[in-house]
């Protein structure tokens, strides 16, 4: 039975894939959650997402999976939010300015920000304070924390959105509001796709002055780079223009894109201006920024995109199986309630086995090697019965 109703999720998936035939990574690509997973009665990561011709729409909490009370000052809630992504971009003519507060939508149905903290040097409005040296003590494992509003965002560099392999691509980690993807620090190192995996550059360095004008000498407790005003761009220094990106082929783009990347030093910390800046590349989608973003309508005529997995639907049996850690970085502990003989599979999210195995215990999943994302974990005895859980690596 479990196999006759996996079978049949799938050729459903196949049949709504091909309905669709929709393979725009903007639609495609985000933590969807399909598991009606919640965290305080919360949905988490992406609720759903609806396209039309020009825009996606992308309805979320705000608030990723991963996600816990405690560990910053401030506290998540659910932003209710549907945010507006235009499919097409367009150059601005004249580059927007980063503005305080959210600057684009994260794959995990969070926001990122401006770099700064919205807090200047005793107040005066002249030297802007990075949040990486003046919250960095006020982030959770994955970099990210709640305003005293509590909206749920990254400043810098996501650590649940992709890892350091060297050796592939970074994936998409973000749509920006004018419409272009936001990757991780790995790139191809020609803009053409040739070349090889390297680390992508900023060309933005530090000033080499040790005092500051209206503004806290050089020392200890104000090192050079803590605020916004202590860098400038060097063209072509590093990789990046100076808004942070590049126009070059990527997986998801093989005929080129325009693209922001995750900055990180040699070292793999984050380094300015993380995301984007100080200016964007493309032309902003309206109603997307300061405190009334996120309240987009959804038009009549768009299509919601399905983002069945062909496992996900299969009702998972809580009380049957535990797993942890979740997000799970290298091992999966499976836990069984009762010993008895299983077939346990991990799927990615378009249904394809990564991995079998015969359990009858409790066992570890090796996911060392997989990328961050989502994953499921299908559990079958010997009568066909069985069921599935979504876990997220990191």
């Amino acid at each position: 039975m479990f196999k006759k109703i996996l079978l049949a999720l799938m050729l459903v998936y196949a049949a709504n894939a091909g309905a669709q035939t929709v393979t725009d990574p903007m639609i495609t690509k985000w933590w969807f959650n399909t598991t009606n997973n919640k965290y305080n009665g919360i949905l988490t990561d992406v609720e759903a997402v609806y396209y039309t011709t020009t825009n996606v729409y992308v309805k979320t909490s705000g608030i990723p999976n991963y996600y816990k009370d405690g560990l910053t000052v401030n506290n998540a809630k659910d932003l209710q939010a549907t945010w507006n992504i235009p499919r097409t971009p367009t150059v601005a003519t004249t580059k927007p300015s980063l503005i305080g507060g959210q600057m684009g939508l994260m794959y995990d149905g969070s926001v990122f920000f401006h770099p700064g903290d919205a807090q200047t040097y005793n107040n005066a409005g002249v030297w802007n304070r990075l949040a990486y040296y003046f919250e960095g003590n006020d982030m959770d494992p994955y970099n990210g924390h709640s305003t005293p509003t509590n909206m749920y965002h990254h400043h810098f560099d996501n650590l649940a959105l992709h890892d350091f392999d060297a050796t592939k691509h970074s994936p998409i980690v973000a749509y920006a509001w004018d419409g272009y993807p936001v990757y991780g620090p790995y790139a191809y190192a020609n803009t053409d796709g040739t070349g090889g995996i390297t680390r992508m550059k900023t060309s933005y360095g530090t000033k080499s002055y040790t005092t500051r004008t209206n503004g806290p000498n050089v020392n200890a407790q104000y090192p050079i780079g803590c605020f916004i005003e202590d860098w400038q761009y060097n063209a072509g220094s590093g990789d990046l223009d100076e808004h942070n990106g590049r126009f070059c082929k990527t997986p998801e783009y093989p005929n080129g894109t325009y693209a922001y990347f995750t900055t990180v030093d040699a070292s793999l910390k984050p380094i300015y201006p993380y995301f984007i800046g100080p200016t964007f590349y493309g032309n902003l989608q309206n109603g997307n920024t300061g405190p009334m973003g996120g309240k987009a309508t959804v038009p009549g005529g768009a299509t919601q995109y399905q983002p069945t997995t062909g496992v996900a639907a299969v009702e998972a049996m809580d009380d049957a199986v535990k797993m942890f850690p979740v997000p799970v970085k290298d091992y999966l502990t499976v836990q069984l309630k009762e010993n008895k003989n299983y077939t346990l599979t991990v799927y990615n999210t378009e249904g394809k086995v990564l991995q079998e195995k015969k359990i009858n215990t409790t066992t570890q999943v090796d996911m060392s090697s997989y990328a961050y994302g989502m994953y499921f974990i299908g559990l079958q005895d010997d009568n066909g019965s069985g069921f599935i859980k979504r876990v997220v690596k990191q």
